[in-house]
């Protein structure tokens, strides 16, 4: 089983809180925009997201990660493309935690059993492109900078 360092959950917790955070309140102010209610859909739900984020991350991602990587990245000598090894960990990341947390805020606001298909493809669509955006330009620099702060080295 793979085994975490200290640094690498800090930073899983780091990306799972930014993520989450922006992603669920950028959805809820599409859904409810900028009221009462929105705000009171987001602080009732945000924990358990974070939580969940976190939990899905360590249980079912990062493992499915590590196996694509050790069987798309690994050249016939069985070494490893550290190049080659980080573009399928940042994609399929970014991918399987986007498709299955936009699912799951489907699933806790109770609308994807009447969904229709085209809905729900839009849906992970419209998530995949701003998870892609927010990734890059906030929750990762301000992650890999708080890391780098806390463990220095």
């Amino acid at each position: 089983m793979y085994t975490y360092t200290k640094q690498q959950l800090f930073f899983t917790a780091e990306m799972c809180l930014g993520m989450g955070s922006l992603m669920s309140g950028l959805n809820i102010l599409f859904q409810l925009g900028f009221t009462a209610a929105a705000l009171t859909t987001f602080l009732s739900g945000w924990a358990p997201t974070i939580l969940v984020a976190f939990a899905w991350n360590l249980a079912v991602a990062a493992p499915v990660t590590n196996l694509l990587i050790s069987v798309f990245a690994t050249t016939q000598q069985q070494s490893l493309d550290p190049d080659w090894a980080q573009q399928i960990h940042q994609w399929a990341t970014i991918l399987i935690m986007c498709l299955s947390m936009s699912t799951w805020g489907l699933v806790t606001a109770g609308v994807l059993p009447g969904l229709p298909v085209s809905a729900l493809l839009f849906t992970w669509v419209r998530s995949f492109a701003l998870a892609y955006i927010i990734r890059g330009l906030v929750v990762r620099p301000v992650a890999t900078a708080l890391l780098h702060r806390v463990f220095p080295g």
